[in-house]
Order: C-alpha cells, then sequence, then structure tokens
C-alpha cells in the first residue's frame, strides 16, 4: 500500500539513511493517527527496534482509563514493551498557571525525554500528519507569525521524528479501515472548543469546498516558505554579525546606525528583539524612536527591557537575580525564592519503589556528605542525569535539552552536597550518582510544594 511505502521512505529519511541500529519510542495515545503508526512500525519492511509510550493524562475519566488498557493490550498482543505514565493533569496545569493543554504537553514530552534518556532510546516518533501541520499554520496566521510559523510543523525537529507528515487524515482512515487496525475515538476531537478543532471542524470544510485539493496546496506553499525563511535565517544572521555585539557586560548592544543602512530596519530588529520577548507592536515604537533619534527611552518585555541611547539600542535583563541559598541540614520545608521545598530522609522500606511520578525526586541520602545547599545554578554547574552511566553534562545544555527559557533557569533549585556535588534538581531530575541502589539504606525525597 502507498501509505506503508511512504512511511518506509520518510522513516528512512529522517533517521540519516539508516534504520538498522536506532531505537525507536512511539508516543501512542489509542487514537487513529497514533495505532495507525504504531502498526505501520510493526509492518515495516526495514523491522525497526521500537518501543511504545503513553501517557494517561487523566481527563476524560473511564475513557482515559480504556485508552491505555487499549495500548497496553495492543503491546501485549504484539509482544512490543509498552511505558505508561498517569498524572493529574488539572492539577499540574493550576499549580504551573498553564492552560490544560499546555500542561498535557509538557507532562507528555517531559515523561518522552526521561524514558529515552533511561532506556537509550535514539528518535522519538510522534504521529503528527499532514492535517495537523496545515492547521498549525492556520493557528499561526490567526495569532500572528513570521515565516517560520507558515512552513508548519518540522518533519524533524532534534530526536523528535514524524514519519506520517506527508500523509493526510483522511489517508489514515482509509488505511485502518482497509487493515482493520483498532483504535479509539476522542469524543473531544469531534467537538469544536479549542481553536484547532475549529480550524478542523468548521474552517476545513468550508476550504474544501473552494479547493478540494487544498490540504496539498497550502503544503506545497508550506515547503516555498520553509525554503523561504532558510534563506531570510542566512541573510539574517549576516546582518546581525554587522550590527550586534556583546561586550564585556554581556549584554546586547545593537549599532543603530549600521542597522538603518542595512534596509528592511524593522523587520530586522524584530528578529533580533523576538527572543527576548518584545512584539511587533513594540519593535514598530522602537523604530519610531530611533528614526526620530530619542535617547534614553526604555522598552521593556516581559523578561528584558531595551534602552535606546546614541546610534545604540542596548538590551538586557529586568533586573539581575541575587544569589540565594538556603542551608538544609534536616528535614522540612524551606523558602528558596518564591517557592516551598520539602525534604524528607527515612530508612528505606523493605519493599520501597523509588520510581517518581515527577513530584517527588528520591535519592540515595546515605552516600550524601551533609549539610546540603539549596541555591541556584552556575554556569560552570555540571551532573549526571539519571539514566546517564559515564561523565556528565553541563547544567546548560541540560536545560537546553529540556527547553527551559531564563526565567526557567533563574528559578529552577540546584541541591548540592557538602563536597559540591549536585544531588538533584527539584522537580526535574537526580544525579544518576545518587541513585537508590541494592545497598542503599536511607532514602531522601526532594519536592517543590508551591511555586
Amino acid at each position: 500500500m502507498r501509505i506503508e511505502q511512504t512511511f518506509d521512505a520518510a522513516l528512512l529519511a529522517l533517521s540519516d539513511g539508516k534504520v538498522e541500529g536506532h531505537r525507536y519510542l512511539l508516543g501512542v495515545s489509542g487514537g487513529i493517527d497514533s495505532m495507525c503508526m504504531a502498526e505501520l512500525f510493526l509492518r515495516s519492511a526495514l523491522s525497526p527496534s521500537f518501543a511504545v509510550a503513553h501517557v494517561n493524562f487523566s481527563l476524560r475519566g473511564n475513557e482515559s482509563d480504556g485508552d491505555m488498557l487499549s495500548v497496553q493490550e495492543w503491546g501485549r498482543r504484539n509482544g512490543i514493551q509498552v511505558y505508561t505514565r498517569t498524572f493529574d493533569t488539572k492539577t499540574y496545569a493550576s499549580e504551573h498557571s498553564l492552560s490544560t493543554q499546555m500542561a498535557a504537553r509538557e507532562l507528555r514530552y517531559g515523561f518522552f525525554s526521561e524514558l529515552m534518556d533511561e532506556n537509550g532510546f535514539d528518535f522519538l516518533s510522534i504521529a503528527h500528519n499532514l492535517d495537523d501541520s496545515i492547521e498549525t499554520i492556520f493557528l499561526n496566521i490567526a495569532r500572528g507569525t513570521g515565516l517560520r510559523g507558515l512552513a508548519g510543523i518540522p518533519v524533524r525537529n532534534g530526536r523528535i521524528l514524524r514519519p506520517l507528515m506527508e500523509v493526510s487524515r483522511a489517508e489514515i482512515r482509509e488505511y485502518v479501515e482497509a487493515t482493520g487496525i483498532s483504535y479509539r475515538d476522542d469524543h473531544t476531537n469531534f467537538e469544536s472548543h479549542y481553536a484547532r478543532n475549529r480550524i478542523r471542524n468548521i474552517i476545513f470544510p468550508e476550504f474544501r469546498k473552494i479547493n478540494p485539493s487544498f490540504l496539498n496546496t497550502v503544503r506545497r506553499d508550506s515547503e516555498y516558505f520553509r525554503e523561504a525563511s532558510a534563506i531570510v535565517e542566512e541573510v539574517y544572521e549576516t546582518v546581525r554579525s554587522r550590527v550586534c555585539s556583546v561586550p564585556g557586560d554581556g549584554f546586547l548592544n545593537i549599532d543603530t546606525a549600521a542597522l538603518q543602512q542595512e534596509g528592511h530596519c524593522g523587520y530586522w530588529l524584530y528578529l533580533m528583539l523576538r527572543p527576548y520577548g518584545f512584539s511587533s507592536g513594540q519593535v514598530s515604537d522602537i523604530v519610531r524612536c530611533l528614526t526620530s533619534g530619542q535617547s534614553g527611552k526604555v522598552f521593556r518585555s516581559g523578561t528584558h527591557e531595551a534602552v535606546s541611547g546614541r546610534d545604540r539600542l542596548k538590551v538586557c535583563p529586568l533586573q539581575q537575580e541575587e544569589e540565594t541559598q538556603v542551608l538544609i541540614d534536616r528535614p522540612g520545608v524551606y523558602s528558596y525564592k518564591n517557592m516551598r521545598i520539602r525534604i524528607d530522609f527515612f530508612p528505606r522500606p523493605v519493599a520501597f519503589n523509588p520510581v517518581s511520578d515527577g513530584s517527588v525526586l528520591y535519592f540515595a541520602a546515605d552516600t550524601l556528605r551533609m549539610p546540603l545547599t539549596c541555591r541556584g545554578w552556575m554556569p560552570a554547574d555540571r551532573f549526571r542525569p539519571f539514566g546517564m552511566k559515564r561523565g556528565s553534562k553541563k547544567l546548560s545544555d541540560f536545560f537546553t535539552d529540556l527547553k527551559l527559557d531564563r526565567l526557567q533557569k533563574l528559578s529552577q533549585p540546584v541541591i548540592v552536597d557538602a563536597a559540591g556535588q549536585i544531588v538533584c534538581l527539584p522537580g526535574l531530575r537526580i544525579d544518576d550518582r545518587f541513585k537508590i541502589k541494592a545497598p542503599t539504606t536511607v532514602v531522601g525525597g526532594a519536592s517543590i510544594l508551591s511555586r
């Protein structure tokens, strides 16, 4: 069948031309798209080595539990390892001031990343398809976007692969029905409460009346936008190298006189300031300020401020964080910055299971050198993330892998022992050197009670 050939070709291309020797983790919800992907992996002529991961978000009661059971049953029937994790998504969203959708995304990809690190998977495969990518383009247009947002969902993003990106949802349904693949419907997909569902259920049918092949039409255009974006990025990097500098104070300086000589000043400035949280409206105001020669005017985003000077625009954080350190010499609840952290020590129970659900991190306390210190991260910090067998990793690189923004990095507590070794990052990960082993007699626990 065409879809099988398309899938195998995509998987081979996305895996750098070689499937043998790679291990794949599949994000499978139990719905039609992900079950189709799982079956394509199972039936692939390339014989990829893979396992399945499923997240129960506890959002639809018995339906959510049924989804998990169906994925587990599929794994047992086909001899495939299935990893599952259950989260209280609504509570997590409330505690972290997130929408339910964003909370689910954080929990899902956090779980997937943890599994990959701990079990040596090379790639994470997600069942996004052509419809998903086009829906994303329309969402980006509605919210405001640049060229990159018109390119849709990337088929590969680091370790994340999307081998169904050239396949439409209609083709997936046709294949599933023809081959008898079982799946479960999420009834919320047929409702139009969410913006994506409104695009899918209301707007797309109208576009199909205008152009029955509009998905492929937009797909071709998105490829052009992707190429155009790459061209613009190359030119932008050249412009940036000519007009931007980072002097000894570590803050960004933009030579506005040189920038205005480049032409297209507003667009280049938008690209320069976008990473610092400045909106397109603010950039327009800054351009007007620069062209009128105003000096000393301050513009603020949520995290940074831009100060106009004579032929210069300086961008720096709103405030420099003062170093905060908290000494931990006994179990209890400690205040660190704007959060409360609980530290426990207790004898290891006979049947103790150290697997964490993300809210509490367990570590071997009998190997610690007391007292502990809770502090912020430092540029030279290194640790060995749980699951990493040898060596160490810069904490800055670990934060980058998790896509933490600057404020998240600044607020992340780091617990070190008296020898200066990182024990854990509460809410994220323990150091593998402090994992609980057979000889461990005393268990430590670290959890963030409130932020």
